[in-house]
């Protein structure tokens, strides 16, 4: 940590090393894509050199938190061995802020969200939709169009570890200036009594800001611990992860050429059910005629 006595600002420096696997020709260019995703600009290549520009009130240099105001970033490999990379993780930030330990921590999950997001395609070798190889660097699916980069956990954990220390700073702030809120309008009182004091402004001015922070501080922890989620339809979630085969290479059903043509079985079967009955033969009597007409 330095401190830049022209400008009064101080310089704050975090140093991280991480593994990765791989060689450093593949690790660079991943690791460039994975930067870019937390919103850094890519300075240079050979070693990784990258900046961050000021986030929420540290644009108008009025923020407490360190993470609020610019961030060089500088990524450092090497080779380690036949299948992993060293890589040295240097962050320095520039406010008037000095850099705490839940600052660094914060920086910390952020270089293991970098790491996790250029070794999860290294871990996926087939689409988790339809199982097709991957065989290239695309980031989608060559037959189905489904994206090849999974949800990242540490993702996640960065997001609610930058969240909740983000909070963090506005609840501490705030209650620092209601409490000097508070001391100003008691020492108005005591000073003064009931006649009219600059005290009583400063302290309603505190007053008001200490309030404006408090909230601003407790709606950023709620949204953080019940962030939006769009809810999936219970048709999208139902359908499984790979399609049914298609059977293309069955022979076609052979066409009729009549309605009743293949139906003539069906007599064969209607007449073995049916019941033979015996026909009474009758006898006729012939005696009466006469041989005559026989002749």
């Amino acid at each position: 940590m330095s401190t830049d006595y022209m400008s009064g600002t101080t310089v704050s420096d975090h140093d991280l090393t991480l593994a990765i696997p791989g060689d450093v020709a593949t690790v660079r260019m991943r690791l460039l894509e994975s930067i870019q995703q937390l919103g850094y600009k890519v300075l240079g290549e050979q070693p990784i050199y990258a900046k961050r520009s000021a986030e929420g009130s540290g644009r108008w240099d009025c923020s407490v938190n360190v993470l609020d105001y610019p961030t060089m970033l500088t990524i450092s490999l090497k080779q380690a061995n036949d299948v992993s990379v060293l890589a040295t993780f240097n962050y320095e930030v520039k406010s008037y802020m000095c850099m705490t330990k839940g600052d660094r921590q914060t920086l910390a999950r952020e270089a293991e969200a970098i790491t996790a997001l250029a070794t999860v395609r290294l871990a996926s070798s087939t689409c988790h939709r339809c199982g097709t190889p991957i065989t290239d660097e695309s980031h989608f699916c060559r037959r189905c169009g489904a994206p090849l980069v999974l949800d990242v956990p540490e993702l996640e954990v960065l997001r609610l570890t930058r969240k909740a220390r983000g909070s963090y700073h506005n609840i501490f702030v705030g209650l620092f200036a209601l409490f000097l809120s508070l001391l100003g309008i008691w020492l108005a009182l005591l000073i003064s009594g009931y006649r009219f004091s600059p005290l009583f402004v400063v302290g309603i001015a505190l007053g008001g800001y200490a309030l404006a922070q408090l909230i601003q501080g407790t709606w950023q922890l709620h949204s953080t611990l019940n962030p939006k989620r769009p809810a999936k339809s219970i048709s999208s979630s139902a359908q499984p992860a790979f399609k049914s085969s298609i059977t293309t290479a069955l022979p076609p059903a052979p066409a009729r050429a009549s309605v009743t043509e293949g139906t003539t079985e069906l007599l064969g079967q209607t007449r073995d059910r049916r019941e033979m009955e015996p026909i009474p033969r009758k006898d006729h009597d012939t005696s009466e005629l006469d041989t005559d007409q026989l002749m």
